[in-house]
């Protein structure tokens, strides 16, 4: 799993062209996948319609067939009744209510009486058979006599059986691979029934309406008595038997399990009541499209991969295009402002290469021209702002000074010696930037020098967080303005003078307040202080201190840091410093 993780963050998280060709990848496979599969879809849909198409077309070609020989049937019977007075329908009355010696007799004294030869129903059923192919066998059946007289191409039988008509034809008419029509025979004189006329059909005849369909047909075709009995059989398999499968034939769905999964079209109009049933089996329509399948697997395998070869290769020239400019931007991250990157073809990547080039090319001039000048300019300045009378030699004098007062029981004197030996030693230091609490101690040690030499007239209180002591800031930055108070605020005529340094944070700066209840300042002053304060440089002003302090501040941190000076007069002044910071310490210059 940590393999896993590794290889994710390092080829994957942390690489673009890696997820842009992971992306373009998958949008591919997915796209064209899924369009072949449409196609294939489509294509075995239309080739199924196309193949149930051609099935219900043999099977009305069939379904005419039946009707083509259920109305031949009945043209012949309406041959026998065309005169109801006729020596044809004379004869088969004859013929049917009289054995056939007898009928044979009648014929010979009538052929003797008269000397003409009438038709008779034997020639007449002898030229049926010649002048239709698909008649198989002819039948007379007798109701009155119980006999049935049939008649083939090649033989004729007289039956006596007092069997049902059914039964008889079962047992006497072959049934096997035909089917039949029975008609009755009527005396037109009493409308009674005397017999019937059956004709049984060669059900091979039904092979011949679509066996030149053969070759494109799938599947076979059977045709069934709604018993179940089979009639016809394409695949002659359930001849003799009935058709196992003929309970599925009463549910409406196009798709059955037969065989195996199956097409099924059905038909059942024809004028015989048949059921027309064409069965087609899903696999060999799939096998079919088995070729065609393969097709679009290769050619779906072979868009895929040229697809992604050319991806991958732009994209490895991009990703190596890329990589030049990371490694130029880290090497100007370093200091190294002579890189250049090489610009090939005029795209997007081109631009950022020149764009970065010129980047390059005008820091190197500025960093000549101005940044190098300034940076000399503003060490000179903070050299000149901070460099302070350094006498050492002071050092041993105040102290020898303070043992003194000591000596005479000054000590009074003694301390304010103390406190000026130690703001000597503090401001020697060759330290620019001190943490605050530095600072703050050096204020509080002014703030007691003074508060002992003005006779207790003035307090004081210092109220910053002491997470806030060590953020850095400038060395003196705070005494100053504290001294300007001392010179220009302070009531000499009261003894409640009092003076607050204080902090707040805004989450990225940080924001000493110095404020006291003293003089004030005119709003005259106060606009022309703070234009001073503005300019830079600044222009000449009777407040040094607080113009050399905001120069110092806006020199080591930026234009957007120094003082800020709101006052009234009478009132008091609060100064602001602002200094970048974070909260604990945490520095942000």
């Amino acid at each position: 799993m940590k393999r896993f993780v590794d290889f994710y963050r390092k080829h994957y998280k942390q690489k673009l062209f890696n997820k842009i060709l992971t992306m373009y990848a998958i949008i591919t496979i997915v796209s064209l996948a899924t369009l072949s599969a449409f196609v294939y879809t489509y294509l075995n849909t239309a080739q199924v319609q196309k193949e149930l198409d051609l099935n219900k077309q043999i099977l009305a070609d069939i379904g005419s067939h039946l009707d083509i020989k259920h109305a031949t049937s009945q043209q012949i019977i309406q041959q026998i009744y065309r005169d109801g007075s006729s020596a044809l329908l004379s004869d088969v009355l004859s013929f049917l209510q009289n054995n056939f010696s007898d009928y044979l007799n009648k014929r010979l004294l009538q052929y003797s009486a008269t000397g003409v030869r009438t038709p008779d129903i034997n020639s007449f059923l002898r030229l049926l058979l010649v002048n239709n192919p698909d008649i198989r066998a002819v039948a007379l059946y007798s109701k009155d006599k119980k006999f049935i007289f049939t008649l083939t191409k090649d033989t004729q039988n007289y039956y006596f059986d007092d069997a049902d008509l059914q039964t008889v034809i079962s047992k006497y008419i072959s049934t096997d691979r035909s089917y039949t029509t029975i008609s009755n025979i009527n005396n037109m004189t009493t409308q009674e029934s005397v017999g019937n006329l059956i004709i049984d059909y060669d059900s091979t005849g039904i092979y011949r309406t679509f066996q030149d369909k053969t070759d494109e047909m799938k599947g076979y075709v059977v045709v069934l008595t709604p018993e179940g009995n089979v009639i016809f059989d394409s695949s002659n398999r359930y001849y003799g038997q009935k058709y196992p499968f003929a309970p599925l034939l009463n549910n409406p769905s196009s798709i059955q399990r037969f065989e195996e999964e199956s097409y099924m079209n059905l038909q059942t109009t024809n004028k015989f009541g048949f059921w027309i049933v064409g069965i087609i089996p899903k696999s060999t329509i799939n096998g079919n499209m088995k070729g065609l399948k393969n097709t679009l697997i290769l050619v779906t395998v072979i868009c895929i991969a040229a697809a992604m070869t050319l991806t991958y290769f732009t994209i490895v020239n991009f990703s190596r295009r890329t990589k030049v400019i990371v490694q130029a931007m880290k090497k100007v991250q370093d200091g190294d402002l002579s890189v250049r990157i090489p610009r090939e073809k005029e795209d997007e990547l081109f631009q950022i290469s020149s764009r970065f080039n010129q980047m390059c090319e005008d820091l190197t001039q500025y960093i000549d021209r101005v940044y190098k000048s300034e940076i000399r300019e503003k060490h000179a300045e903070l050299v000149a702002f901070q460099a302070q009378i350094k006498p050492h030699f002071l050092y041993n004098t105040l102290e020898a000074i303070r043992m003194r007062a000591l000596s005479k029981k000054a000590d009074d004197v003694g301390e304010m010696i103390y406190i000026l030996a130690t703001l000597f030693r503090y401001s020697v230091k060759s330290e620019t930037i001190v943490k605050i609490s530095d600072e703050i101690e050096y204020c509080r040690l002014y703030l007691d020098l003074f508060r002992i030499r003005l006779l207790q007239k003035f307090t004081y209180e210092i109220n910053i967080e002491p997470e806030w002591m060590s953020i850095p800031i400038l060395k003196l930055s705070i005494q100053p303005i504290i001294e300007n108070y001392i010179i220009h605020g302070l009531k000499m005529s009261q003894s409640d003078n009092h003076l607050s340094i204080s902090a707040e944070w805004d989450g990225r700066d940080l924001q000493l307040l110095i404020s006291d209840n003293g003089n004030g300042i005119e709003p005259l002053r106060l606009k022309q202080l703070r234009s001073s304060l503005e300019q830079h440089p600044p222009q000449t002003s009777d407040s040094i201190g607080l113009i050399n302090v905001n120069e110092r501040l806006k020199i080591c941190f930026g234009s957007g840091y120094g003082l800020h000076i709101n006052s009234e007069p009478g009132q008091g002044t609060v100064i602001s410093v602002k200094i970048p910071a974070g909260q604990g310490g945490q520095q942000f210059a």
